[in-house]
């Protein structure tokens, strides 16, 4: 997952939660009204009614402000505070996907942003200056609506790596920023209780560690032949 698309993709899903915050307890109350009906039809059933102890409009009123209105709201603090640092980050290196739209001055300045960015003490990836000298003088481009990757492939395809490695050198690190909140090391990890459980206590060192292998690296062990494995197998065990 790219940095910057990812960060579309979370702003696009804070408009949701957003929105039916407005509208979304009618039209629950709509489909389930249908459902509810539908069912009735279907089973054809009659269900005797109660008086409610409380009036419907008033528990109603209740059920939107105390659980759905909190539900909402919680999701959508926890995607503003959870995402914020990749919002940060997508603005930091803005500068190479929005470069054509800025004045010499901004263009400079976010530049020299992220040069600092790049940076420690007085040792950057990147020189700011060359950095804005060379977006501004770059060819035109395909699209102009191009995320980080697909900018980082168009400079590959037409081999101008060495005529522009300050942006080369950036696009390299925007496309390689860690975007999801669990890394694939979490994940590995997460996987050994699934492969040694209590029925498997008995486990080598070596056996644990080849399932770990496989597991981490499903998609390449998919693509492995069962047949090749067992013909090698058994022709190691032949005396």
């Amino acid at each position: 997952m790219q940095l910057d698309v990812a960060v579309d993709l979370l702003t696009k899903a804070k408009t949701f939660p957003t929105n039916y915050r407005r509208t979304g307890f009618a039209s629950a109350q709509a489909s389930a009204k249908e459902a509810v009906l539908k069912r009735l039809r279907t089973t054809n059933k009659h269900f005797a009614y109660e008086a409610p102890h409380e009036p419907i409009a008033d528990a109603m009123k209740r059920l939107e402000a105390t659980f759905l209105n909190v539900v909402v709201d919680t999701v959508t603090e926890s995607l503003t505070d959870r995402f914020e640092t990749l919002g940060l980050m997508r603005d930091r290196f803005g500068v190479l996907l929005n470069f054509q739209k800025l004045d010499d001055q901004a263009l400079s300045n976010q530049c020299d942003n992220l040069c600092m960015t790049l940076g420690t003490g007085n040792e950057s990836d990147i020189d700011g200056k060359e950095l804005a000298v060379a977006v501004k003088n770059l060819s035109s481009l395909p699209s102009d609506d191009m995320t980080a990757l697909k900018l980082l492939t168009f400079l590959h395809k037409k081999h101008l790596e060495e005529l522009y490695p300050n942006l080369w050198v950036a696009l390299r690190i925007a496309c390689t920023l860690p975007v999801t909140v669990a890394a694939s090391a979490e994940r590995s990890f997460s996987k050994l209780k699934l492969i040694k459980t209590n029925l498997k206590s008995s486990m080598g060192q070596d056996r644990l560690t080849g399932l770990a292998i496989i597991n981490i690296n499903h998609e390449v062990g998919k693509q492995v032949s069962f047949e090749d494995i067992i013909d090698d197998f058994v022709s190691k065990k032949k005396p």
